[in-house]
């Protein structure tokens, strides 16, 4: 592993809340895919972005290199596509994140690398809720913990952090680099993407 950062967004998801494929939704002419990896180009070395099997994702624009995945457990959940992601990142840090979240912010990646010594995952505490699909991954310590649960269908992220050293961030300190926790907001819904396109008109 080199040091660095590897951004892994989750693509591959099934959709059913949303009706379509988010990935290629268009939010002000820019598909969410996009949204994420221009946002956080600035504080990444390589994107990695995993997709189902069979699934076409739209153009990706990055001065950075990126790849895609196919999802080495078809329809297990994130956890396994956390496991897809860090298997093709080659870098000690990853920081995962859906693609439907398109007002990430590079600050909070800052802050959660800031948090990372002598820990194996830093993640947010966010309205009283651990935020592992907008946290920060150890990628040697993370991978064979997290393929062990997925393989033994233990399917939570958060249940899979047992044997590891987890920094928690609490939600004040996440307010402080983002203070609308615009990052956590996710396009997960029709509905909900409107929301944010009405937030960026404001």
């Amino acid at each position: 592993m080199k040091a660095g950062l590897t951004t892994v967004i989750l693509a591959g998801g099934k959709s059913s809340r949303f009706g379509r494929d988010k990935a290629s939704a268009r939010l002000w002419g820019r598909t969410l895919l996009q949204w994420v990896v221009s946002a956080l180009e600035p504080v990444s070395d390589q994107f990695v972005i995993v997709k189902a099997v069979g699934q076409e994702l739209p153009l990706v624009g990055s001065g950075k290199p990126w790849s895609a995945a196919d999802d080495l457990y078809e329809g297990r959940g994130p956890l396994a596509g956390l496991v897809t992601g860090f298997a093709a990142a080659d870098t000690d840090l990853a920081f995962a994140i859906s693609c439907d979240a398109p007002l990430v912010r590079p600050e909070l990646v800052h802050l959660l690398i800031a948090n990372a010594e002598a820990s194996d995952i830093v993640c947010p505490l966010v309205e009283a809720h651990l935020q592992p699909l907008v946290a920060l991954y150890r990628v040697e310590a993370c991978l064979p913990v997290f393929r062990e649960a997925v393989e033994a269908n233990r399917l939570k992220i958060t249940t899979a952090f047992g044997p590891l050293r987890m920094k928690v961030v609490d939600e004040g300190e996440v307010r402080s680099v983002d203070p609308d926790l615009r990052s956590f907001r996710n396009a997960n819904r029709p509905e909900t993407l409107a929301e944010i396109e009405a937030l960026l008109r404001s």
